[in-house]
């Protein structure tokens, strides 16, 4: 699972994209928003949903082209950002956000919840602990093991990249690393519509 997680997907970048450009309350709120998806995903996964999704290719393709267009457009809204409103290196991190706490929210739910991916990853760990016949004990614990972990370890990423080094040093690279930043959300989108176009 931490592996998973502290892979650069979506998940994790834009974790870090908030939590640098929008300050611990920015990065905090998107946490909220992707732990709120994860709930949805162990859920599914624990309930057995994830077989209807590996079942139906309609719906999963529907699911990849949603969150490769929604990711496109993170990484467009990030890169028309520094054209109209340039980054300046005396804003301090505490400055209030310009990204209210219901739409990082909303970034960290979506980004997780159109990510078909993840309720797939969910299952194949849950499949290793789960059988038909596993008391409903186990059919609780386990997904909350993996809700609990998402969380702290996303808080905890949010939380260091609020560190004054941190910080000042993305101050000081701001401009490049959100290029960069939304280049890879282009990028994540483009290579999922190509995987998904390229599927027989």
């Amino acid at each position: 699972m931490l592996v998973g997680q502290l892979s650069p997907g979506p998940d994790f970048l834009l974790v870090v994209k908030n939590s640098l450009n929008h300050g611990r309350r920015g990065g905090l709120f998107t946490v909220a928003g992707i732990s709120t998806g994860i709930v949805v995903h162990a859920t599914a996964a624990a309930t057995g949903l994830a077989v209807l999704l590996s079942v139906s290719p309609r719906l999963y393709r529907a699911l990849l082209v949603a969150g490769a267009v929604y990711l496109g457009w993170l990484g467009l809204k990030l890169l028309f950002s520094l054209r109209v409103k340039p980054a300046t290196a005396t804003r301090e991190p505490d400055a209030r956000p310009a990204l209210t706490d219901a739409a990082a929210f909303r970034e960290g739910l979506l980004t997780n919840l159109l990510n078909p991916k993840v309720v797939v990853f969910f299952s194949s760990i849950l499949a290793q602990f789960l059988r038909p016949d596993s008391p409903v004990i186990d059919r609780i614990l386990y997904p909350t093991i993996i809700i609990v972990e998402g969380a702290l370890v996303w808080c905890l990423l949010a939380l260091l990249l609020q560190k004054p080094v941190v910080r000042r040093q993305f101050r000081r690279w701001e401009r490049p690393l959100n290029l960069l930043f939304g280049a890879l959300l282009l990028g994540l989108a483009a290579w999922t519509l190509l995987q998904n176009l390229a599927a027989p």
